[in-house]
């Protein structure tokens, strides 16, 4: 069967980005989160390719824990997210509460299974609810299944939303951090979810489909993320792994404009700074290093994120990321005008004033001086 086929090769290569990510030169904490996802996620799969054989071979627990894995899946690939978005640390003690509904939904049917048969039954590999048994248990069971995976889909497109929002006030760059791709996956996640919920309620009780070839179309399109999110994760650089200060120094209220309430900053002393910052843009440059960022001009300057923050806000009326692009643009309208420069590249001046992109470049300089880098560069040399 040909779905059966494309499930077990999800699984063997979640197995095989587990092996990729776990020796990559620099394992970060969402490698090591998104390991675990890829382990759950290639036991789901095996789960699923075993419950469309003839004969599944998993024995009764297995295959309750196996229908259930959606419950603790969901939660780990909102760690994933988090670990990415806001340098979160995965520790399992403070991860109980994200593991309780899987724990109580295997509680509940392994006692229903194992202490009356009548109550919960296995059947094609999958648990079926009696008529015997308290609906209400079974529409709460149900719900449990449902209700979960979308909260965490929300929840998780909520956080990149955010995170989405945050990258101006800390960051000179955007490429590779803002999680885009990420995004669409959510939101895909996010209307499969709702999809399926439909189909599996519906479709099942109107004929359009058996249990088997039902979760062998749910298995089928698991393994088009496994290949996907294993794809992008290999080449994904965690935000927070490169400046672990922020982790600590930015939250989610304090980096938004305009919230300084615990910078302890005066107008005057945010006057002295902005002096000070400015002094240190036109002698040390550091912006160009094409990875500035908020917490690493912050501790050149010896002060904290929020303060700097609060001074750039209020004293150059910007955030962080145009504050920083703004001197990158003026290096290179210098550049433009050198004639010692004029056999070089457009795009090499950029690199060489910071920029790490073209399309960023051009985005920037044209938002800035209203000219692309090509029209203003003829303006100049003419």
């Amino acid at each position: 069967m040909l779905l059966r086929s494309i499930i077990l090769t999800g699984a063997i290569n979640g197995l095989f980005f587990i092996l990729l990510l776990k020796n990559k030169p620099k394992t970060s904490d969402s490698d090591r989160i998104l390991m675990l996802w890829m382990s759950i996620i290639a036991l789901q799969l095996g789960f699923y390719y075993d419950n469309l054989s003839a004969n599944p071979i998993f024995p009764a627990c297995l295959q309750l824990l196996g229908f259930s894995l959606p419950v603790i899946s969901s939660p780990v690939f909102y760690f994933y997210i988090r670990s990415l978005s806001s340098g979160f640390s995965f520790k399992w003690r403070n991860t109980g509460v994200h593991l309780t509904p899987f724990l109580i939904f295997n509680c509940i049917t392994f006692f229903l299974h194992y202490t009356n048969k009548d109550y919960l039954f296995l059947r094609d590999g999958l648990p079926h609810f009696s008529s015997a048994l308290n609906p209400w248990l079974s529409y709460s069971l149900t719900a449990l299944l449902a209700l979960v995976p979308g909260y965490y889909t929300v929840l998780s497109f909520v956080l990149l939303l955010k995170h989405q929002k945050r990258l101006p006030d800390n960051y000179s760059y955007t490429e590779k951090i803002n999680l885009n791709w990420l995004k669409w996956i959510v939101v895909s996640l996010l209307v499969l979810f709702i999809g399926l919920f439909l189909f599996i309620k519906y479709g099942v009780r109107y004929g359009l489909v058996a249990y088997p070839d039902l979760f062998a179309v749910v298995g089928a399109i698991l393994t088009i993320y496994v290949f996907f999110i294993g794809f992008c994760g290999l080449q994904q650089d965690a935000v927070f792994n490169r400046d672990p200060s922020i982790q600590e120094d930015v939250n989610e209220e304090d980096s938004l404009p305009g919230n300084y309430k615990n910078s302890g900053l005066s107008d005057e002393k945010a006057d002295q700074i902005f002096m000070r910052l400015k002094l240190h843009m036109d002698t040390a440059r550091p912006f160009l290093k094409e990875d500035l960022s908020l917490a690493m001009l912050a501790g050149e300057l010896g002060i904290t994120s929020n303060q700097l923050s609060q001074v750039i806000n209020q004293k150059s009326a910007s955030n962080f990321f145009n504050f920083i692009n703004g001197y990158r643009v003026a290096a290179v309208k210098e550049k433009f005008k050198d004639p010692a420069l004029a056999a070089y590249s457009i795009l090499g001046i950029a690199y060489d004033s910071g920029f790490r992109s073209k399309s960023s470049f051009n985005k920037i300089f044209k938002e800035t001086t209203g000219q692309t880098p090509l029209e203003y560069r003829r303006a100049v040399s003419s």
